[in-house]
């Protein structure tokens, strides 16, 4: 039996992704867009969303969506309920097998770690890391176009790289 099936649906502390995506603004967009509420964190291997509904249907589900966008590269969807953090692994929108948290989090940022915890939440994060902290509520449509936009820039940046001798 399951953690979401043993507790009927109920919220968990804590639930967030932690996605191989190095823009925490592509994440948040990705989050609106599917119309999962969130703040995002970006860290340097990769952006973590604290998902504002913490139910097991929430979580799962912005697993999925986020996971069929960055089909390559599995993430991770993780909740802390009463002291205890459960990882599943997603890949191309498909859950896959439930993962130690211990090692799930072995490699992960330091703070990834104290989200997680409950040693600081994203409002701490936010106060001391302003620029890396993305609000993902926005309308649908605004997600859409600050997904075109990030895309277009992404792709001069990789141009004016590739150009560089």
């Amino acid at each position: 039996m399951t953690t979401e099936e043993a507790l009927d649906g109920a919220p968990a502390q804590i639930a967030a992704l932690f996605a191989p995506i190095p823009n925490g603004k592509v994440l948040a967009a990705l989050c609106a867009l599917n119309g999962f509420g969130a703040q995002v964190l970006e860290t340097s291997a990769g952006a973590m969303a604290v998902l504002d509904d913490a139910t097991p249907d929430s979580l799962h589900g912005a697993a999925r969506s986020v996971s069929s966008f960055a089909k390559d590269r599995p993430l991770v969807a993780m909740e802390r309920r009463d002291g205890q953090i459960t990882v599943w692994r997603y890949l191309a929108g498909q859950r896959g097998e439930t993962l130690p948290p211990g090692l799930a989090l072995n490699d992960a940022p330091g703070v990834v770690t104290t989200l997680m915890t409950g040693a600081q939440t994203i409002a701490d994060v936010a106060v001391t890391h302003e620029d890396k902290v993305f609000d993902a509520h926005m309308g649908r449509i605004a997600a859409f176009r600050q997904l075109r936009k990030l895309s277009a820039q992404a792709k001069r940046e990789a141009k004016a790289q590739a150009d560089r001798p």
